[in-house]
């Protein structure tokens, strides 16, 4: 799986003074503070909008290499962001530092690869998955994680456990259903896990569906 990629944005270091926020952001400046290994305390700082903005049009995970005057970086990932209630700007930012021996917890993208099957023949594709939250140190993180669909039929469906995570720690429950095909309108199929290994057998089906 690709490796997430590196952003670099620069960082305007900054005191903790409410009074200055204002200023701050008319000069098109979004506060932030990162914390984390390595970062003494709370680093305050603020962020061009517009390059917080494009980062957060980004779908698949990225990390951020925050570069403060004088040529201090710190490698990070983006925890919080806080948006205005009318405008949906960025307020602020919540940065967390990350270092490679160190286990960081993220949330990474699920993007569904290939033609199902069953999709072909009717049935109706439904995900209630699109993001798993998980830990691992940084260097084993995917950009993203891919789903093979291409051989699912009616009524298979992908549980959290069918992910193929090396080095990877689900924090959400491997009974935690990512996809189903569900049978097409009217229709009926028993609901299974599908599982992709050689000469193995689909578990048990959990239910019978009936398609509205």
């Amino acid at each position: 799986m690709e490796k997430p990629k590196t952003i670099e944005i620069t960082a305007v270091e900054r005191n903790i003074d409410p009074k200055r926020l204002g200023n701050i952001r008319k000069e098109d400046l979004v506060p932030a503070v990162v914390y984390g290994p390595g970062v003494e305390g709370n680093l305050h700082f603020s962020v061009p909008r517009i390059a917080l903005e494009k980062f957060l049009t980004k779908k698949s995970l990225q990390f951020i290499k925050l570069t403060f005057e004088g040529g201090k970086s710190v490698e990070a990932i983006l925890k919080v962001t806080q948006f205005d209630p009318v405008t949906d700007a960025p307020v602020h930012a919540d940065f967390y530092a990350i270092k490679q021996d160190k286990p960081v917890t993220v949330t990474i993208p699920i993007r569904i690869k290939g033609t199902s099957p069953g999709v072909i023949e009717g049935g109706r594709l439904y995900q209630s998955l699109r993001k798993l939250s998980v830990s691992a140190l940084p260097g084993d993180l995917p950009s993203e994680l891919v789903v093979d669909i291409s051989k699912l039929q009616i009524g298979h469906n992908l549980k959290v456990r069918t992910l193929k995570l090396q080095n990877i720690t689900p924090l959400m429950s491997p009974d935690r259903t990512i996809l189903v095909i569900r049978p097409p309108r009217g229709g009926k199929a028993k609901i299974v896990e599908f599982a992709d290994e050689e000469g193995g057998e689909e578990a048990p089906a959990e239910a019978e569906a009936t398609a509205e």
